[in-house]
């Protein structure tokens, strides 16, 4: 009930309690808004897929695998929908060189195999046994009919199989114990491997005449947070070439290509301002990569196969944003690419020989009907010289002439992400832009940026970060607003601060160490006292200790408790608006808890709500939705952009108010 949901935690305050008040002031209502159950309903395609013959695109409906059907559309009839109904939830897919589809289906708890022919729209299953575990690992152009596989039998059997695809039979391949990843040839021989070390970073290895020699090793670093940066990315079909990016004795990843016969490897690309990424690559037929990318807020595509530079060339000028590579067909003639510009992804079958685009969906269909904000690439130049990639988003109407400045300065968010070593996930992912969607929609300009102590921009600026929460990290929040205001994106007196995990601590660090740069701050889950935070087990490590603090020192100990807004709540000034989740192990509920308190105590002006059933980053879309119902009127309030009104976005979601006031209805 409503009553439940707004129920105190009693904590150490018995005698609290409050009412639910409207804001101060009219709320606004603006016009054209996007509803915030749209915004963060789940996206309707996923595991987007190119046939071999390019004519076919398959997809999911559900993100999980929940469905028990595969979805597709023909490349003439894009908006025609057809399905291939499957006796459980599917899992996982690929489409095969002979015309058919692989499909791992859960059935009667077990995995099982299923040949789905989108000809006849049935699916038959293959007389494998029981499965635990299943995953593809290679296919092959020249054995058609076969697929190498990992899994893990109902029985106990484990290992890489080569399947045939017609008989369903399963022949042994190999153990390769203690690999993360295996990379076969077109013949189906092992060529190269990939494994975590014991210094705790990736180690590549390439099948030489006497067992596997080391092409890379590398040691733990923040990067490994995301998987490494040192990783490979394939393997030719003919076996003679391995491609990886590395950034052993460098400062950023770049990417090689090492020669078999000759046992040596050359330098292929680099970017001077960001990591070489050992994703997001394009590749023709024989698996060799055609282009590769560095992030620095938009993609930074860098052409090896001079053959495909007109392409991209030609989809950048037609295609309204930044491209995706997503698949080819077999004979590499058909491209499957997506628009990167901060919105839903928008899927299009590229023609190479005609230079002809099919615009096929967009994976988020129930937004087509809105304007979304634009976005544009900046870089900021910090006061000690670092350059910052940032994105700036606005409102569909402030932008006149389409460089990424509004026609008047706008009240501003600026965004802080998580980690803070996880950079990179948060510019195209939805999970992130769809609240940059929501907050342009509202009015607001929006700053997605970055700051030292991230990754993806080499180590030299991720080691820039250590020992500087608080201090150079907070610096560079500081100057990328300062920029904003001089660059008129931003109104001086209507800049806003929003962040989780890290970014939570930093909203409020903004809020405490720089008090009068923002008007308001939204946190969410941050570490607010890094002492007590830097004791928890999750800290217990010297990593931690070595680029954050070591409270186990005198020295640790002091800059921990001088950084933390936790012990120094009474310089903070704007209003807050805090919130966390009640399983979150990260980053326990009683140290928040404890920061509200203190907050209260000193008479700060602090809304805080608490969701029992989520953890360190919020999952349900009722979570978002309500969350959003009550941050905007924050914001409103305090900033002045418009507001849905809340309705029963607060009825759907399962939270606790604590302190403050919610919006009225």
């Amino acid at each position: 009930s409503r009553e439940m949901k707004l129920k105190s935690l009693l904590f150490f305050l018995p005698t609290l309690f409050w009412a639910i008040l409207p804001l101060q002031g009219q709320v606004q209502i603006g016009t054209n808004l996007i509803p915030r159950k749209t915004l963060f309903a789940p996206k309707d395609k996923h595991r987007i897929q190119l046939s071999k013959d390019g004519k076919t695109v398959f997809f999911q409906k559900t993100p999980d695998g929940r469905d028990s059907a595969l979805y597709f559309v023909h490349q003439h009839a894009p908006h025609t929908v057809l399905k291939i109904a499957l006796p459980g939830p599917l899992k996982d897919y690929r489409p095969t060189f002979g015309g058919k589809v692989l499909c791992v289906v859960a059935h009667d708890t077990a995995l099982t195999l299923l040949a789905a022919d989108p000809k006849d729209r049935k699916a038959e299953p293959l007389p494998t046994p029981r499965l635990l575990r299943f995953s593809f690992v290679a296919e092959s152009p020249l054995i058609p009919n076969k697929w190498v596989v990992q899994l893990e039998q109902v029985s106990g059997r484990n290992g890489y199989f080569l399947l045939d695809l017609n008989s369903g039979h399963l022949r042994p391949a190999g153990l390769f114990g203690g690999m993360d990843k295996v990379f076969f040839d077109h013949r189906f021989q092992v060529v190269a491997a990939q494994k975590r070390n014991t210094a705790g970073g990736n180690t590549l290895l390439v099948q030489g005449g006497a067992g596997w020699d080391t092409l890379a090793h590398t040691p733990f670093h923040p990067d490994m947070f995301l998987g490494g940066f040192t990783q490979i990315l394939s393997v030719s079909g003919d076996g003679k070439t391995v491609w990886f990016t590395s950034h052993q004795n460098r400062d950023k990843a770049a990417l090689f290509a090492y020669d078999r016969p000759s046992q040596t490897s050359r330098l292929v690309a680099e970017d001077p301002k960001a990591d070489i990424l050992p994703l997001a690559a394009s590749y023709d037929p024989q698996n060799n990569p055609t282009s590769v990318v560095a992030l620095f807020a938009d993609t930074r595509r860098h052409i090896i196969e001079p053959a495909v530079e007109s392409d991209f060339a030609f989809l950048e000028k037609e295609l309204p944003g930044q491209v995706g590579w997503a698949g080819l067909s077999a004979d590499g003639q058909t491209w499957l690419v997506w628009v990167l510009n901060g919105g839903p992804e928008v899927f299009y079958l590229y023609h190479r020989p005609e230079k002809k685009l099919t615009r096929l969906f967009s994976d988020h269909e129930a937004l087509d009907e809105y304007t979304l904000a634009t976005r544009h690439a900046f870089a900021v130049r910090t006061r000690d010289g670092l350059e910052l990639p940032v994105h700036v988003y606005l409102p569909p109407d402030a932008d006149q002439n389409d460089d990424g400045i509004p026609r008047m300065p706008l009240p501003t968010i600026l965004y802080v992400h998580g980690g803070p070593r996880l950079g990179l996930v948060q510019w195209n992912r939805w999970f992130f832009t769809r609240n940059f969607q929501l907050l342009a929609n509202r009015g607001y300009a929006v700053i997605n940026m970055e700051f030292r102590g991230t990754t993806g921009l080499g180590k030299a600026m991720t080691d820039a970060g250590d020992r500087q929460w608080g201090k150079a990290m907070l610096h560079d929040i500081e100057d990328v607003a300062q920029w904003a205001v001089n660059n008129g994106i931003a109104h001086p007196d209507q800049l806003g601060i929003w962040g989780w995990s890290y970014g939570g601590y930093a909203a409020a660090a903004a809020l405490a160490f720089a008090p009068e740069r923002f008007a308001c701050g939204l946190s969410m889950y941050g570490p607010y006292d890094m002492y007590e935070f830097g004791l928890l087990p999750f800290t217990d490590n010297q990593h931690w200790r070595t680029r954050v603090g070591d409270p186990t020192t005198p020295e640790g100990a002091a800059l921990l408790a001088e950084i933390s807004p936790a012990r120094h709540v009474e310089r903070i000034r704007a209003p807050l608006y805090l919130s966390t989740g009640g399983k979150d192990e990260r980053v326990p509920q009683k140290l928040v808890d404890e920061f509200a308190r203190k907050l209260v105590a000193a008479g700060k002006d602090l809304l805080y709500t608490v969701y029992p059933e989520e953890g360190h980053d919020y999952r349900a879309p009722e979570s978002w939705i309500s969350y959003w119902a009550i941050g905007e009127a924050f914001l409103h309030e305090h900033l002045g952009g418009a507001v849905e009104p809340p309705g029963e976005d607060l009825e759907n979601g399962d939270f606790q108010l604590v302190f403050g006031q919610l919006p009225n209805h």
